[in-house]
């Protein structure tokens, strides 16, 4: 049999063969699969080893979506990166570890935050969409996005060794604000603080990758109206029933409110290596002409440390590094002086590059 742009290739049968075999796949199954398009929202600690998982059962299209980049830190719990990702991009380290996993999946790279102003378009033109963000407010603008336009969200959280997740099917089972309304990640422990255990983490990706894989194929996840509870240190897992609620303001009869991620220029993140860390969160996507960048600079005499596809880091002095991502986005090491990284990155981009100030703030 000719292979037509439906059909498995040799190589792809060998590859997947195990799943194909699978009587809950199958060689239909694999090509629902292969026609799937997935989009992974945080490429931490839950999104990477889901990210791995996706690519390796054959899922023909990921959207990456992450604004950080690889730090030594990431290296006890994120797969998808090693020594030689250090610096990069998380989703240009992903893309790349994605093309030696099944070069047949295609990736899109998104390096973002999520906010009201872009969450719609980042999930837009997807089967399904998967969690792997650390922060609640970022979570309930993806639960409205992904409500609003029918998309399944697979919802997952892990910290220390506890971890939880749902499968939340629009207007069919709750969604996130249904069962976990107003919580404030200013209350929520970051595993930053209490630390995390990576066996923990791979229990809940794969249980969210399993969810995933159910959708696709066209059978019933096993999480929907279901939250299921996990604490790897009593090697417990505990299953509850939830509901949705009628005066919900995402999916109740009634939307009643928005919403918002009051989006800060410039904000402090977990340190690296204990030194203070900020990130620049322009208003839009920049899509920096990176040659451009690295011209001026050179010219301004700038150290660069490394070069990326998405992203140059350059040091300012011994203390202060930079690193500017192609969307603009940029993570400031070694200082928590707000006015002068603002100062720095205007010289930059606005008086540099040329990039309106509107566009910015």
């Amino acid at each position: 049999m000719t292979p037509t742009d439906t059909d498995l290739s040799i190589e792809e049968l060998e590859y997947f063969s195990r799943q194909i075999v699978l009587s809950d796949i199958g060689y239909k199954g694999q090509l629902k699969l292969q026609n799937a398009k997935v989009c992974v929202v945080g490429l931490g600690g839950l999104g990477s080893p889901a990210v791995i998982q996706l690519a390796a059962m054959g899922v023909g299209f990921i959207r990456l979506v992450d604004r950080d980049v690889v730090e030594p830190s990431d290296l006890h719990r994120q797969p998808l990166y090693d020594r030689d990702s250090l610096g990069y991009p998380k989703v240009e380290a992903a893309a790349a570890r994605v093309k030696k996993i099944n070069p047949h999946t295609r990736t899109e790279l998104l390096p973002l935050s999520i906010d009201n102003e872009n969450a719609e378009e980042i999930v837009k033109g997807v089967d399904v969409v998967l969690d792997g963000l650390d922060h609640i407010a970022p979570r309930y603008i993806l639960n409205r996005s992904c409500v609003k336009q029918d998309l399944p969200y697979i919802f997952g959280g892990a910290t220390e060794t506890f971890g939880n997740l749902t499968t939340i099917l629009p207007r069919k089972t709750p969604c996130l604000e249904c069962f976990m309304p107003g919580l404030k990640d200013e209350d929520i422990p970051t595993c930053g603080v209490v630390g995390v255990h990576p066996s923990v983490l791979g229990i809940i990706s794969s249980l969210q990758v399993s969810e995933v894989v159910k959708i696709i194929l066209g059978k019933n996840p096993s999480l929907s109206n279901k939250f299921l509870f996990c604490d790897i240190r009593r090697l417990t897992f505990d299953e509850m029933d939830i509901y949705r609620r009628t005066n919900c303001p995402v999916c109740g009869d009634q939307e009643t409110s928005t919403p918002t991620i009051t989006r800060k220029l410039v904000e402090s993140i977990c340190g690296r290596g204990g030194q203070p860390a900020l990130v620049i969160t322009p208003k839009e996507n920049l899509s920096l002409n990176m040659e451009k960048l690295n011209a001026l600079l050179k010219k301004r005499e700038f150290k660069v440390k490394m070069r990326t596809y998405l992203s140059t880091t350059f040091n300012i002095n011994n203390k202060i590094s930079f690193s500017i991502l192609r969307s603009g986005v940029t993570i400031v090491e070694g200082t928590n002086d707000e006015q002068k990284v603002l100062d720095i990155f205007r010289e930059i981009v606005v008086d540099g590059l040329g990039i309106s100030p509107s566009r910015i703030n």
